[in-house]
Formats: structure tokens, sequence, C-alpha cells
């Protein structure tokens, strides 16, 4: 009788142990940025600017878990074609708020749940807030 309850208890154990496998982990960091978007809002300095003459996008490669390389490119005022590389960016999770953006310790921007780039920079004396979607 005590090896039958034995047996029982170890099977009810051995069953209730395992893990559940069906549980998707989360996609990394990088592949959430990672992809194409298109610049909706350009703000130098406080002051709109309308992008009626500019296309401009973003774009991030997964690099590795936790970090993106990127590169911004477009035509302004129909002809000036412009293109710069961002180099490799940081990132790192900030729960509902949705993903950090860091050029090494200095934070550069945010991918938000509903997929809007906010990124912030100052380049030549001049502050650049700029506003994307993903495509």
């Amino acid at each position: 009788m005590k090896k039958i309850f034995l047996l029982l208890l170890s099977t009810t154990l051995f069953f209730a142990c395992e893990e559940d496998k069906d549980k998707n982990p989360s996609p990394e960091l990088s592949a959430q940025v990672a992809g194409n978007y298109k610049l909706t809002k350009l703000e130098i300095d406080g002051q709109n600017i309308p992008l009626t003459k500019a296309t401009v996008q973003l774009e991030f490669k997964k690099f590795s878990a936790e970090v993106v390389t990127g590169t911004i490119s477009g035509i302004i005022d129909g002809q000036d074609e412009v293109e710069e590389d961002l180099g490799a960016l940081n990132l790192k999770s900030v729960g509902s708020t949705g993903i950090d953006i860091y050029d090494g310790t200095q934070k550069v921007g945010n991918l938000d749940k509903s997929d809007k780039l906010s990124i912030f920079v100052e380049f030549e004396g001049q502050e650049f807030e700029m506003i994307a979607e993903k495509r």
C-alpha cells in the first residue's frame, strides 16, 4: 500500500512540476525596433518644420538582442539627398512606455507600444525632435 501511495505521489509531483512549454517568449528588443520608419513631424529648436517638401525615413537593423544600427535618409526641398549613419544604438525596455533608445549613455529616443518613434538629439547647437511611424 505504501508503494502505491509513493508511486501516486511521485507521478503527481512529476506532472505538477512540468514547465509550460506553450509560453511564447517576448521578442528581443532589437527585433521590436528593427524596421523602416517614416518621419511625420520635425521640430528644430521648438519650431515645427513642415515636411511638405521632404521625405525622410529612418531604418534600424538588428545588431544583437539589445542593439540596433541606424541610418537616416531622405530628400529635402525636392533635391538635397541626405544620408547619415546613426551608428549602434542601445535599447532598454521601460515596461508600459515601450523601449528607450540610447547613444552610449545618452537617451536619444523612445519607441512606444503603438510603434511611434520619438527621437531627440542636439546637433550643431540646435535641438531636433523627430516623430516617425513604423511602416
